[in-house]
């Protein structure tokens, strides 16, 4: 029985799916981002609401939320696999985007602790500083997403 048929369509078949996986590498991770993206805003909304309603303790359980998901972001994202250098500084920019999302969730939880220990002045730095790590982050994931499909 000659096998050299069935080689050669079997190699014509791999050498086929090659670029499908390879975009689906990218489209899997732009999924994964853009997951966790909704996630993270959603939690960020919930320390928003408290944080103007001036509910200290609620503010540092959300932000303890968005903190632990934004690490669980970075998690999933690093077992991705992309395929393209697109896929690949999109990935960059997304890990470095939910490493600071973490910075400000930790900068908030601290805020909401200043905030009920009566330190205004301390608590009103750290929600700055927290801002400032999210606006980062913001600007990271958005890039990101311009280079994912």
């Amino acid at each position: 029985m000659n096998r050299a048929p069935l080689l050669l369509v079997a190699a014509a078949a791999l050498l086929l799916a090659l670029p499908a996986s390879a975009s689906a590498d990218d489209a899997t991770l732009s999924a994964t981002v853009n997951s966790w993206s909704q996630t993270i805003g959603a939690d960020a909304h919930s320390v928003a609401l408290a944080a103007q309603n001036a509910h200290p303790r609620r503010m540092i359980y959300s932000a303890r939320r968005f903190r632990r998901d934004a690490l669980l972001a970075r998690a999933a994202i690093t077992l991705e696999t992309p395929s393209t250098t697109n896929g690949q500084q999109g990935r960059q920019l997304a890990l470095s985007a939910f490493a600071n999302y973490a910075i400000a969730g930790r900068k908030w939880v601290l805020s909401g602790r200043a905030r009920l220990a009566h330190y205004r002045a301390l608590s009103i730095a750290y929600a700055n500083a927290g801002a400032r790590y999210a606006r980062i982050g913001d600007t990271q994931l958005v890039a990101a997403g311009k280079l994912l499909p």
